[in-house]
């Protein structure tokens, strides 16, 4: 059934009532359908997909997706959305989905390691319905998802793609063009920490890994957003009150500094106590947690104990899927060459002392 977004609601709802053996369980949409039309396929067909752009105009990324999908989706881009003061000036609308984007869908390339690539990428890279629905997704979910918010939101992006990253470029009324990555910035947003991916000169985002020779915009003047203006960007939309008003860089950054104890091991139980009272925002990920825990840890100036601690997140018997769980291990020397297992089973809430850990045999393998 091609273009459903052409036929009325009491023509679809007599197609899906009465003929629907008649016709493919993958019908079309010329662009993303109306809620009020999945609302009928849910009700009526749940089992079929639509194959629709989950992009803006213009897009040739067609993925077909279940109705359930979308609409899980769509409810989490309308509360943000509806998050919008229509105060506010454009680069304040620019900067609250940015830092949306970045606190509400979580990177997880190790998604990898339990389904094929293509199948990945088909279901949670470009579908942002999906991806934003399960808190899974690569950079080309975090473009398209902040591409598809500054739409929704009448605001000018476009998503830029290297051989193996994709970010956006947003512009304004006054055609000044600013860099954006929140994949590269997804973490620290959820930990108040300051950005580094955004509205930053064309050199700085260029030395944190990005190649606009390839974006094909190497010759493009992109505007600055200074850290004084950035700070009361964030400010001024209510993101820095979920943190006292201030960036947390500092207060994380010292977090595996001046540890009480006699070794290791008694620093770690210091450590971790420190660690499960830091405050998150949005829906961070095991991959969150994990990032920064060792972002603590290589700050870290006493080396021995950076040295004797190792952070890395696995697949536990009891888990048949994500998300992963978070493990701490510590040595020390100087006590008996032993090492202790500390295992993160909610959030940065609660560790538990474990003797080992058993991973399931699948996730070994690979």
């Amino acid at each position: 059934m091609e273009d459903i977004d052409t036929c009325s609601q009491e023509d679809l709802r007599y197609v899906f009532t009465y003929l629907k053996s008649y016709i493919s369980p993958i019908v079309t949409s010329q662009y993303i359908p109306t809620k009020e039309t999945m609302e009928i396929l849910n009700e009526l067909a749940p089992e079929f997909k639509v194959r629709f752009k989950t992009e803006k105009p213009g897009s040739d990324k067609i993925i077909p997706i279940s109705s359930k999908e979308f609409l899980e989706g769509e409810k989490i881009f309308d509360e943000i959305l509806n998050g919008i003061n229509p105060n506010w000036s454009e680069m304040q609308i620019y900067r609250y989905l940015y830092n949306q984007t970045g606190c509400m869908l979580s990177y997880d390339l190790s998604l990898l390691s339990h389904i094929e690539h293509s199948k990945f990428h088909e279901k949670y890279s470009r579908n942002i319905f999906t991806a934003i629905s399960k808190n899974w997704g690569i950079c080309a979910s975090f473009a398209a998802m902040y591409d598809y918010l500054c739409y929704r939101a009448e605001r000018e992006s476009t998503i830029l793609s290297e051989d193996e990253h994709d970010y956006v470029m947003i512009t304004n009324k006054d055609s000044e063009d600013f860099l954006a990555d929140p994949t590269f910035d997804s973490v620290a947003l959820k930990f108040g920490m300051k950005t580094r991916n955004f509205g930053i000169s064309k050199e700085e985002f260029i030395k944190n890994d990005h190649n606009l020779i390839e974006a094909e915009v190497d010759d493009y003047e992109f505007d600055i957003i200074d850290n004084e203006e950035l700070k009361k960007l964030d400010k001024s939309i209510g993101y820095l009150d979920e943190f006292g008003g201030e960036y947390t860089d500092d207060y994380i950054s010292n977090l595996a500094n001046d540890l009480e104890g006699n070794n290791n091991y008694e620093k770690t139980i210091n450590f971790l106590e420190r660690i499960k009272n830091v405050k998150s925002i949005g829906r961070p990920s095991t991959y969150d947690f994990e990032s920064i825990i060792k972002f603590m840890i290589s700050k870290a100036k006493e080396k021995e104990f950076k040295e004797s601690i190792k952070v890395y997140s696995f697949i536990y018997e009891d888990v048949i899927n994500l998300p992963r769980k978070i493990a701490i291990e510590v040595s020390d020397s100087k006590v008996d060459g032993n090492k202790e297992i500390y295992v993160l089973d909610d959030g940065l809430k609660l560790f538990r002392k474990v003797d080992k850990i058993e991973q399931i045999k699948e996730y070994k393998e690979r």
